[in-house]
């Protein structure tokens, strides 16, 4: 007990010495604590870079042509940035880049016209749609018999809408996936891709592009991506009033969850994101103030510079792909959903998470958000899950010929599986 009077440094001392433990007494106690933030700073550098190192070692064979990865390999490329280093820059450029592509006035009235991208009771089960897709194809195995469905369904919800679909914007949109995540990840991320990363992007893209039937006309290196995407820009990036109408329906999605006394405040950090002055034209929006542009660009760099230096690599990759249950569907985790709980399942845990994230206002139901899961085949506007189920199952079939002959590079030209 003798311990408990003395002082701090004395008492540790104390205790160390009962339990037969001695630190030599010419070791300074003030110089632990510094050699231990050392030792922790050296792991964390040491540490940092390795999942990189062993992905390139990998693929060693490819870093003077990364071009000659097949959509496979890229596949396995992207994985490291999508689920592993910089997953949350990753996610958000991509939801940037839907909200550039906004801009587009060849592809705004469409949207406006299907209510889908502007009606409150649409929107929300749109982007966890959008959400879904994306999963599917790119975290997922797009040649897996879900996988495949869920092309396969995208090209079906497409060819509904074909006639008053401009097939370049395609191309466009296309690009904006590539380009901007690789944009926001070298500007704010603690480290930016390598140049084969960034190369896998585009090959992998290609590939779901020619499943699409565009893949012909999707340009073959990122220097011919980014020079075909600035051109067509010129001459379709406008302002009409179908981009503010979608737009500002989406910025009415993100501030769900925020008090409405702080919606000025972000709508002013919203537009402080969409750095191109072209484009916030072509939105309706005007110049943020440059306070919002200096609060975002501040918490991004220290971001980066928190988790480069001071932040252990995560232990494992990520798991965001929805996980079959025991009645053959599929659902997500509470922990992936963005705005609204589409195809999450009623457990006590989902319901916990659910009720945190939003603040008690969603849960998981089988009525409103189809919390019994979903099927590849299913995904779409309420309306279109029953329906072309069969056409979309024969296209699928199809698929699974193409994927044997080895994709666009067995095949030869999109959609060639077909004929």
């Amino acid at each position: 007990m003798r311990c408990f009077g003395a002082t701090s440094r004395s008492r540790i001392a104390c205790i160390m010495n009962l339990s037969g433990f001695t630190l030599p007494e010419w070791l300074p106690w003030r110089a632990i604590l510094p050699c231990v933030a050392i030792g922790y700073l050296a792991l964390v550098r040491m540490l940092r870079f390795q999942a990189l190192r062993k992905m390139e070692h990998k693929y060693a064979a490819y870093l003077s042509d990364p071009y000659r990865l097949d959509y496979k390999q890229a596949r396995d490329v992207m994985q490291l940035s999508l689920l592993y280093d910089t997953p949350f820059l990753f996610a958000f450029g991509t939801q940037w880049a839907l909200i550039k592509s906004y801009g587009i006035a060849t592809g705004t009235p469409l949207l406006v016209k299907t209510r889908q991208l502007c009606d409150p009771q649409k929107i929300g089960k749109r982007a966890e749609d959008t959400a879904v897709f994306l999963m599917e194809f790119l975290v997922g195995d797009m040649d897996s018999e879900r996988g495949r469905l869920a092309m396969a369904k995208l090209n079906w919800l497409h060819r509904q809408y074909a006639a008053d679909i401009v097939r370049t914007d395609y191309v466009h949109t296309l690009a904006l996936f590539v380009l901007e995540p690789q944009l926001w990840i070298g500007r704010y991320e603690w480290r930016a891709l390598t140049e084969l990363e960034k190369v896998a992007y585009l090959i992998y893209w290609r590939e779901i592009a020619h499943r699409m039937g565009f893949g012909d006309m999707v340009p073959e290196t990122l220097e011919e991506l980014e020079k075909w995407k600035a051109e067509y820009e010129r001459t379709h990036l406008y302002f009409i009033p179908e981009n503010r109408i979608v737009t500002d329906a989406s910025v009415e999605l993100f501030l769900r969850g925020t008090p409405k006394f702080l919606h000025g405040f972000m709508r002013k950090l919203f537009v402080s994101f969409i750095d191109e002055k072209d484009v916030r034209l072509a939105l309706g929006y005007p110049d943020p103030p440059a306070w919002a542009t200096l609060l975002t660009t501040a918490f991004f760099r220290v971001r980066g510079f928190v988790i480069r230096h001071l932040f252990l690599p995560r232990l494992d990759k990520l798991e965001p792909l929805g996980k079959p249950g025991g009645n053959g569907r599929i659902c997500r985790s509470s922990l992936n959903i963005a705005f609204e709980p589409w195809y999450v399942a009623d457990s006590w845990y989902n319901r916990l998470v659910l009720w945190v994230k939003t603040g008690g206002k969603m849960g998981p139901s089988a009525d409103r958000f189809k919390s019994d899961g979903y099927l590849p085949e299913e995904l779409g506007p309420v309306g279109f899950e029953k329906i072309g189920k069969e056409s979309v199952r024969e296209e699928a079939q199809s698929l699974e010929e193409y994927v044997r002959r080895g994709g666009s590079a067995g095949v030869g030209c999109p959609f060639a599986f077909q004929t």
